[in-house]
């Protein structure tokens, strides 16, 4: 089938269903929730999501970066893609940040279903596969991150547009989505996994072996190359290529193996409605995963899943991860391969999606603990 011929309907129409959902959900609950400790009240409806990391990239946006030693946590843990889309779209301040990070994320999400629902009809000759791998997206438990500012929303669809370029053996372009993921989130390095297990099986395509190509392996290499770049900023700005790793000891993420994660006193100490919620999260994305593999989801989509979520969780902290886990795209196709195959299973796994996402929005703007 050809690609590009996507039912532009109904993924406009589940876009901006669902956008209107979130925004719905937030309003509401603003006015009869009960607030958690730490909510602070919204001058209007462009507060409603500004809270936690959405409060560091505005200030990115606007001042760019500082770092004091003595002063703990920093804005060095957060990459400059983000941002700086944030600045120009603003026109350098003419135009609220907020707004314009709201615009950024609404763009970049509008891309990265257009190019989930590409990647996903192209692989599988499934129009409707891909149509329901986009709607598993929007609906996700925490998907109103993709709406805000967040750096989710600009990560999601370059790892999207990066692992099916190589698919497509369209080296270079999926270097250089590799390297803009990488100057977006330290895990867009991880990047390199599935770029490198394409170049390996297009050496071997065929049944044959062929010539091992420089120029391809190096392209390969950009995401690492692009998360370099933000080093030597760094170097040249504070005097240290290593900051971004110094600052994050601040925020209490520190490498740990991922065996014993639920152990840790950073899980161990959560009320229990966290530790159920985490490890749920854990649970349900691998599990989801597993199926994944069992449909014969590319091995490229399963690589770039494990290895992501394996740096995620030795990170140590967990409040984060079903944001995390949020960009995480095979898991959206893999739920669309067991919707295929136990059609029944649709509507129940999409419902409590939703549900879970109105919980979640419920949660987040009205000041719970939800990072």
């Amino acid at each position: 089938m050809d690609p590009s011929a996507i039912d532009w309907r109904s993924l406009l129409a589940l876009f901006l269903g669902s956008r209107l959902l979130i925004w719905a959900v937030a309003g509401v609950s603003l006015a009869v929730v009960e607030k958690g400790q730490f909510f602070t009240p919204p001058a209007g409806p462009a507060d409603w999501f500004m809270r936690w990391d959405a409060v560091f990239y505005e200030g990115l946006a606007a001042h760019g970066y500082s770092y004091d030693p003595g002063a703990g946590s920093t804005n060095v843990v957060f990459l400059p893609a983000l941002p700086l889309l944030i600045r120009a779209v603003s026109l350098g301040g003419l135009i609220d940040f907020r707004i314009g990070g709201y615009l950024v994320s609404l763009a970049c999400l509008w891309i990265a279903c257009v190019w989930l629902w590409r990647a996903v009809a192209r692989e599988w000759n499934d129009p409707r596969l891909a149509t329901l791998a986009v709607a598993f997206l929007l609906l996700g438990p925490v998907s109103f991150f993709f709406s805000c500012l967040y750096s989710e929303a600009l990560f999601l669809p370059l790892a999207i547009g990066c692992v099916d370029a190589a698919r497509q053996d369209r080296w270079w372009r999926a270097g250089i989505l590799g390297a803009l993921a990488a100057l977006t989130r330290f895990v867009g390095v991880i990047l390199l996994v599935p770029l490198l297990w394409q170049y390996l099986e297009s050496m071997f395509r065929g049944g044959s072996r062929s010539r091992p190509k420089s120029a391809v392996l190096l392209a390969c290499f950009l995401p690492v190359a692009g998360f370099l770049v933000f080093c030597g900023f760094l170097w040249v700005r504070f005097g240290d290529p290593l900051l971004y790793f110094h600052a994050e000891n601040f925020w209490g993420r520190h490498f740990a193996w991922f065996w014993d994660l639920l152990y840790r006193e950073s899980f161990s100490n959560q009320p229990l409605f966290y530790r159920i919620w985490f490890s749920a999260t854990l649970a349900t994305a691998f599990g989801v995963l597993l199926a994944g593999v069992l449909l014969r989801m590319p091995v490229a989509y399963s690589l770039f899943a494990l290895a992501a979520a394996g740096v995620y969780i030795s990170a140590r902290l967990v409040e984060s991860l079903p944001r995390y886990f949020s960009v995480l795209f095979p898991l959206y196709v893999a739920l669309a391969l067991v919707g295929r195959r136990w059609p029944r299973t649709v509507l129940p796994l999409l419902a409590t999606s939703t549900a879970l996402l109105i919980f979640s929005v419920v949660l987040f703007v009205n000041g719970y603990w939800f990072t």
